[in-house]
């Protein structure tokens, strides 16, 4: 299949075993002992799914889905302990694609594989740009373009404008685009963050085109 599959798990006897048992299914395996080194590794490589433990003695996968959906659409499987329903629920919501309980057959693990990496090769080549007005952002490279020319968006104001794009057309709450276990100091940051992102999209950014406040609820991405 030639497809490149991340490991991320800090019990070496489990990765060994994985490692061996998907290579012999024909997928290239790299692993990575804990989240500090993986994320190391994510700012120079770029695989076709990534496989993530939970709970990792420098920090915890959650948190490295939240990193990894900045900066692309790679499919994540959360592979952990954790298998209250609370933990896969919000494994889930940060972004996780599927949540695998430990113990678990390989087999499994296996199918599921194959199952997300098929959905993602058979999303519709038009998903790879969105197009709102004039821009144009594109899925793969996670840049936003007007006429060619590359926007600049900071990091704060790339992964908002990723979540409108996710949901485009439909309702957003402020609750799903706050960074994390939200309170009102995080709830005003987002608001900042739409403003921000007004001003460098919108033409009269008072009376957005494209983001649109949904009042009392969220904001809306408007696309074709």
């Amino acid at each position: 299949m030639n497809k490149a599959i991340l490991l991320v798990d800090d019990d070496q006897r489990l990765r060994d075993l994985l490692k061996d048992y998907l290579q012999e299914k024909k997928l290239n395996i790299f692993t990575c002992q804990d989240f500090a080194e993986a994320k190391e590794v994510l700012k120079f490589f770029v695989f076709d799914l990534i496989i993530l433990d939970r709970m990792m003695p420098t920090g915890d996968g959650v948190d490295l889905i939240s990193f990894i959906k900045t900066k692309s659409n790679t499919p994540i499987i959360m592979l952990t302990a954790m298998g209250e329903n609370e933990n896969k629920i919000h494994g889930l919501k940060i972004g996780s694609d599927d949540y695998v309980t430990k113990p678990f057959e390989p087999e499994e693990l296996y199918l599921r594989i194959i199952k997300l990496l098929n959905l993602y090769e058979n999303i519709n080549q038009s998903e790879l740009r969105i197009y709102f007005g004039e821009y144009i952002f594109d899925n793969k490279t996670q840049a936003l373009k007007k006429n060619e020319n590359e926007i600049y968006l900071t990091e704060g104001e790339n992964k908002l404008l990723i979540k409108l794009i996710n949901k485009r057309n439909n309702l957003v709450s402020r609750e799903e685009l706050a960074d994390t276990e939200f309170d009102e100091s995080e709830l005003r940051k987002v608001d900042v963050g739409i403003t921000r992102l007004r001003q460098k999209i919108e033409k009269i950014p008072k009376k957005p085109q494209f983001i649109k406040t949904i009042r009392g609820k969220g904001y809306m991405l408007v696309c074709r």
